[in-house]
């Protein structure tokens, strides 16, 4: 699994172009928590601020029998160097440390969910906006508010209850600050407001009749909590408001990109790519410890991490003998590392592997060289690539392309029993894209009409014989 990634623009919003003449805003939600800070000294944990949060917290598809653990910087390598003429971005491979795992076996396909935490000037930032920065440190409690009229008011789960917190740790690890903003939350925003202007953008936003504008910057542009105080000056929440209603801070998942049989079990890799601007929270902080690990190389660097359960999408002892068809763009290619580098040192690995990629660039191909030596020592039986970016009008730019080519021999080895096909891509308009080509190869090569191609596809899903890893 691998971040999507898209490109933004500078913050520029005329307010002004957005503020309704007549509109009804949505019904504020009201805060049902406070804030009481303590005057007792208390001991700061060195955990990740969820760590601190007791049983009651659950984290997203873990693994029975692990936790969130500190794993620590083994090795960072650069695979891509980031170009702006061709909007590629930066890719980097991470060597982790998991000794402190334990016993933990994993297979080519497998991912851990890493736990992210907001960048430390942001923070500061926003303590600033609060005017908390005097407290920022201090322990305190959040608790339901006195005149809380809610019966069903409940401080979140996902704050700290077993050990000291502070605004700051609370702001650091427990709350997404770039989290997609609800039309009630906007309308409370509203009212935090002082000038008539922002106060006046903010409500249309929230009201019906400001839909359209909402979509636009919102849900199309991502404006969020972030950029809207960047836009109205004079808007201040209260750190209750924010504890109530901005969600968790989530783990985000990355594919192990390389197999148990390449080195010692107490160590995997991830890859992952950066925006140059705005770069997302978990890769800006991989990123920020990254420079930490080069810059003190007597101390480790550590972060926290935890395996997720297993699924279909693995390539195992049962998938040795048989036949696979992998289909990547960008760094979803992370995922088949592991698999080819695994096949590689399975002596019972018979099957064929057809590999088809795509990439922006051949600079932004990852680990090209390898992937050659793979096709020359025939661990893949076939190896297409392409780039969006070609200047050469005959040769195919996107992974469709190269699958509509080989339509009657890639539906031939699709359909022997023992192959199976893998898909790592966005779950949107890049995976819509492969499916269509592949609807479209079965149509050419079993002389289908669309809806019969459309069921052939579902079988296929249904049989397990499709397999898809999604990027968030």
């Amino acid at each position: 699994m691998v971040g999507v990634e898209h490109s933004d623009n500078p913050l520029v919003v005329d307010i002004s172009a957005y503020i309704l003449t007549e509109y009804v805003p949505a019904k504020p939600l009201e805060s049902n928590l406070e804030v009481v800070f303590s005057t007792t000294d208390q001991a700061l944990s060195e955990k990740c601020g969820q760590l601190n949060c007791g049983d009651n917290l659950k984290f997203p598809f873990a693994r029975a029998g692990y936790a969130p653990t500190a794993v620590y910087i083994q090795d960072a390598k650069e695979l891509v160097v980031a170009d702006a003429a061709t909007e590629t971005k930066r890719v980097v491979e991470l060597s982790l440390n998991i000794s402190s795992l334990g016993e933990f076996d994993y297979e080519p396909g497998d991912t851990v969910a890493i736990l992210p935490s907001n960048d430390p000037h942001v923070v500061a930032q926003l303590l600033h906006r609060l005017d908390i920065v005097q407290q920022a440190d201090s322990y305190c409690l959040v608790r339901l508010a006195l005149n809380c009229a809610k019966k069903s008011a409940k401080v979140p789960a996902h704050l700290p209850t077993t050990s000291a917190k502070t605004p700051r740790e609370i702001l650091t690890d427990c709350l997404s600050l770039h989290s997609v903003l609800q039309k009630q939350f906007l309308s409370a925003l509203a009212r935090c407001t002082s000038d008539s202007k922002e106060r006046a953008f903010l409500a249309s936003l929230s009201s019906k009749q400001g839909t359209n504008h909402y979509q636009t910057l919102i849900l199309e542009r991502g404006l969020c909590m972030l950029d809207l105080l960047e836009l109205c000056a004079s808007c201040q929440p209260t750190l209750a408001l924010l504890v109530e209603h901005l969600p968790r801070l989530l783990p985000r998942p990355y594919s192990i990109s390389n197999s148990p049989l390449e080195c010692s079990k107490q160590m995997l890799r991830i890859i992952y790519s950066i925006r140059t601007h705005k770069a997302g929270v978990t890769t800006a902080m991989l990123e920020a410890k990254i420079k930490q690990h080069e810059e003190q190389l007597q101390q480790p660097v550590k972060l926290f991490l935890y395996p997720r359960i297993q699924n279909a999408f693995r390539y195992t002892d049962q998938e040795l003998t048989g036949n696979q068809i992998l289909i990547a763009v960008g760094t979803g290619l992370a995922p088949f590392l592991g698999f080819l580098a695994h096949k590689q040192r399975q002596q019972l690995a018979t099957g064929e592997t057809w590999l088809y990629v795509g990439a922006k660039t051949p600079q932004a191909m990852l680990k090209q060289q390898q992937l050659l030596d793979w096709q020359a020592s025939s661990i893949l039986q076939r190896l297409r690539l392409c780039y969006s970016r070609s200047s050469t009008p005959e040769e195919p730019k996107y992974v469709q392309q190269l699958l509509e080519e080989d339509a009657e021999q890639l539906v031939e080895l699709l359909l022997q029993p023992s192959t199976i096909l893998y898909v790592c891509a966005d779950g949107a308009k890049i995976s819509k894209s492969i499916e269509e080509g592949l609807r479209r190869c079965l149509q050419l090569a079993l002389h289908l009409d669309e809806m019969e191609a459309v069921q052939r596809l579902k079988e296929l899903r249904t049989q397990g014989k499709y397999r898809e890893d999604l990027w968030l």
